[in-house]
């Protein structure tokens, strides 16, 4: 039996893409599901099209660049459900593709605090629900990319790449203090290479030009993702996957 049935996970960027991928599968398995994102219709949508599986799904919106909006969503959870957050998965990612010598910081705040305070912010709250219930054997899951562990020549892709190095880095770092603090909890970063997702679409002045070359590349689907979340969970306790990292066969970066 899927051990998480009946216990809370929060997945950001649930929207679409990976997230919602993610947040299905994870009904599928019987587990409570908090589907964060800002586009608060899709995300229902998202609750109504899983309403018969057995974990229940609930919408939540929240803008990840906000601190207060995340400690909110897990105040929620709290307050509304009266349990832990036993799993984070970490999939909310925004990209803006520009030329690092052209920078704009607005573009570069919005991408860091997306993808890398967010992550912080979440890990810090769910360790805190969870010490809040006496629970160290929880699961954080971030969603890196093979970016995250090298530099590839693609027009304005490399602040994103700065802030995959930076989870990377991160995730490490959260697994080295909760081995020292003798936790149970269990720290996972997933780094797939190019997805068919939405993060290219409003990616900014070379969003056309670079997911035109990306459709021509091998690529993965959202789905490959989340079965790689499901796996991670699945394993028993005395088992940990610390980075997986998932290529379509035939990707050349």
């Amino acid at each position: 039996m899927f051990r998480w049935a009946g216990k809370v996970a929060l997945v950001t960027g649930a929207s679409s893409g990976i997230g919602a991928s993610i947040v299905k599968d994870l009904a599928k398995q019987g587990v409570i599901t908090v589907a964060v994102a800002r586009r608060l219709d899709r995300i229902q949508e998202l609750a109504n099209e899983v309403k018969s599986e057995p974990g229940k799904v609930y919408p939540l919106k929240a803008d990840l660049t906000n601190e207060q909006d995340i400690v909110n969503a897990f105040d929620w959870v709290e307050k509304t459900l009266k349990k832990p957050v036993h799993v984070l998965v970490n999939n909310a990612g925004v990209s803006v593709l520009r030329n690092t010598i052209d920078a704009k910081m607005d573009e570069w705040k919005k991408m860091f605090d997306t993808n890398v305070y967010a992550v912080g912010i979440c890990i810090r709250e769910q360790l805190k629900s969870m010490k809040n219930h006496n629970v160290n054997d929880g699961h954080i899951i971030n969603i890196c990319s093979i970016v995250g562990h090298r530099i590839i020549d693609f027009p304005g892709f490399y602040v994103y790449t700065a802030t995959k190095h930076a989870v990377k880095v991160i995730t490490e770092g959260v697994r080295q203090e909760l081995l020292k603090e003798q936790s149970h909890t269990k720290v996972t970063s997933i780094s797939p290479g190019y997805v068919a997702t939405e993060l290219f679409d409003q990616a900014g002045e070379y969003s056309a030009a670079s997911e035109e070359a990306l459709n021509t590349l091998s690529h993965l689907q959202s789905s490959d993702i989340s079965n790689a979340v499901i796996y991670a969970l699945s394993l028993p306790q005395n088992v940990r996957i610390h980075e997986l990292t998932i290529q379509a066969t035939g990707e050349k970066f």
